[in-house]
């Protein structure tokens, strides 16, 4: 009866393997694996095939009958961003599978720590706003793939001003030549790092807030208009936003929202489109200030600007330039299910947004008249100030 075992082999070289993943690997017919994990693991004379792409370790199985003990190698552990998560499904379901040692346990071992409070992610062929998870975690650990991933880590949290996170490397995990760096941000900005390589990053002072509420003082602003603190909260529950969510900040003026929404997740993304120079300065200014990686900048007018961005989940529109009926239809035309939400001051864009949502296929149109009143200190009395008024309207694009 046929064998096939998914075998994590460990970082680097055999000295990794377990006992059980050596015992079948020794015993196997045919092993498969990318050329650096067949020369840890195969034995004299043992029949090897180099592949890791899915569609060709399938095709090897296939072009193999004769073969009854099959191992396919994964680097590090089968269970931590394996590519065993892809293959395993296209396998038969008697499929065994023998872990590892993966790359974080062995590292953290090397720095005689544990790692049961790492926020654990991967860079390897992947996006990931890293600066978004130190900023709020104590120790963050990642996977690179690429020669120059530490530096243009560590020009990323200078900019950010993010000087305090302190930085160590892992090269060659399990290989003779091994090596770990420690130091700081400085320190590493003309680094140039093997590919096989992990890195931590600690924050002695990461940020606890889990919701909303950031003052309206924090904020850098001149003469361009923001949405006011009690408006914004308003408006930020009103989006609903989801994980991973993509968020269109129409009108972005100072960036409020923007930024607000960028601390929510840091695997969202948000585009702040602003037309006039002085905002887009201040949204620049205001990114930074805050270290909102994931949020981008889009000089340009909607629905224009819009046109090439990816497709929104959600969309705040704090200013349309009378183009709010157009900007809603490009919104469904790129997702019928988009969430909106659109901040209206005066009457007549207030009618406009309520013409354009009867026309177009929106359910669960909400408005809330949001009346806000502050306290001013007159001698020694506290008197309220109140604020214009301030339409909150929000609605859920009704696929038809």
């Amino acid at each position: 009866m046929r064998e096939i075992a998914l075998i994590g082999i460990g970082p680097g070289n055999n000295g990794a393997l377990t006992k059980e993943a050596a015992a079948f690997c020794d015993e196997a017919d045919l092993l498969i694996g990318a050329s650096r994990m067949l020369q840890a693991v195969a034995g004299e004379g043992q029949d090897c095939f180099c592949a890791y792409l899915p569609e060709r370790i399938l095709e090897c199985i296939e072009n193999h009958p004769a073969a009854n003990k099959i191992a396919i190698l994964m680097s590090g552990d089968t269970g931590f961003f394996s590519g065993a998560k892809i293959l395993l499904p296209l396998l038969p379901e008697d499929t065994k599978i023998i872990p590892g040692i993966s790359s974080l346990s062995m590292f953290c071992a090397r720095l005689g720590t544990s790692w049961d409070d790492i926020r654990v992610t991967s860079m390897h062929g992947k996006n990931l706003n890293l600066v978004g998870e130190i900023r709020t975690h104590h120790r963050v650990f990642s996977i690179l793939g690429t020669g120059d991933a530490v530096c243009r880590i560590a020009e990323e949290l200078l900019s950010f001003g993010m000087t305090h996170i302190r930085i160590t490397v892992g090269e060659q995990l399990g290989y003779p030549e091994e090596s770990i760096t420690r130091g700081s941000v400085e320190d590493f900005l003309s680094y140039e790092n093997h590919p096989l390589s992990v890195i931590l990053l600690e924050n002695p002072s990461p940020e606890c807030t889990v919701a909303h509420g950031i003052p309206d003082d924090a904020f850098i602003h001149g003469d361009v208009p923001m949405t006011k603190e009690e408006v914004r909260e308003i408006s930020l529950c009103k989006l609903r936003l989801t994980k991973g969510f993509v968020l269109y900040d129409i009108g972005a003026g100072t960036g409020s929202v923007s930024i607000e929404a960028a601390r929510l997740d840091s695997d969202g993304r948000i585009f702040s489109i602003e037309k006039k120079d002085a905002a887009v300065e201040l949204l620049q200014k205001n990114r930074q200030h805050f270290c909102a990686a994931n949020m981008e900048i889009i000089r340009g007018t909607a629905p224009g600007a819009l046109a090439d961005l990816p497709v929104p989940t959600h969309a705040f529109i704090g200013g349309s330039s009378g183009e709010l009926r157009e900007i809603l239809r490009l919104l469904l035309d790129k997702n019928p299910g988009v969430r909106i939400v659109i901040n209206a001051i005066t009457l007549e864009t207030l009618t406009e947004a309520l013409a354009a949502l009867r026309e177009l296929p929106f359910r669960e149109v909400d408005i809330a008249s949001v009346n806000v009143a502050k306290n001013r200190s007159v001698a020694s009395y506290h008197m309220m100030t109140a604020h214009n008024p301030v339409y909150v309207i929000s609605a859920t694009g009704n696929p038809r």
